[in-house]
Order: structure tokens, then C-alpha cells, then sequence
């Protein structure tokens, strides 16, 4: 019985969760405003390298935006942000 009165109150957890993506321009002018290393000393790479980087490993991890979109109801996330989240 108790087992049954804890399973009836616990409240149901989302399947997922939505979560804010960041603002992947506002963070390069941010990055930008604060001087001509904080890319740099961030990313422990130029902004150049860092896109070209992202140039070569977008055919393995972009995501199907279509299918974000329907998910979560946003647009997908970026090759930039997830490799921002990687380094």
C-alpha cells in the first residue's frame, strides 16, 4: 500500500528537458569586445582555426534541424556550439 500511495503522488518527470542554447553571435562579440586574445586564450586556437575546424567535422555531427525543430520546438544546435562545448 505504500508503495502505491508514493508512486500515485510522485509527480512525472519530462521526458527531456529544453534547455537555453547559447547565442553563438552575441558570445563572438562579446569574446571580441573583450580585447584580440580572449578568443585566443579561450580556445586555445584562432578564430580562423576554430572555423575551419568546424568546417571539417560538420558533415559527422550536424543534427537533422527539422527534427529539432519538432522536438524541442527550436531551432537545432550549431556545429560552433557543440564544438564549443567540446573544447
Amino acid at each position: 500500500m505504500l508503495a502505491r500511495e508514493y508512486l500515485s503522488e510522485k509527480e512525472e518527470r519530462p521526458t527531456f528537458y529544453l534547455r537555453n542554447i547559447m547565442e553563438w553571435e552575441r558570445h563572438i562579440a562579446e569574446l571580441t569586445a573583450e580585447g584580440n586574445d580572449a578568443f585566443q586564450q579561450m580556445y586555445r586556437m584562432e578564430f580562423s582555426s576554430f572555423l575551419k575546424l568546424c568546417t571539417i567535422i560538420s558533415t559527422q555531427v550536424q543534427v537533422n534541424d527539422e527534427m529539432s525543430r519538432c522536438r524541442t520546438g527550436k531551432d537545432s544546435i550549431t556545429v560552433e556550439i557543440m564544438l564549443h562545448c567540446l573544447l
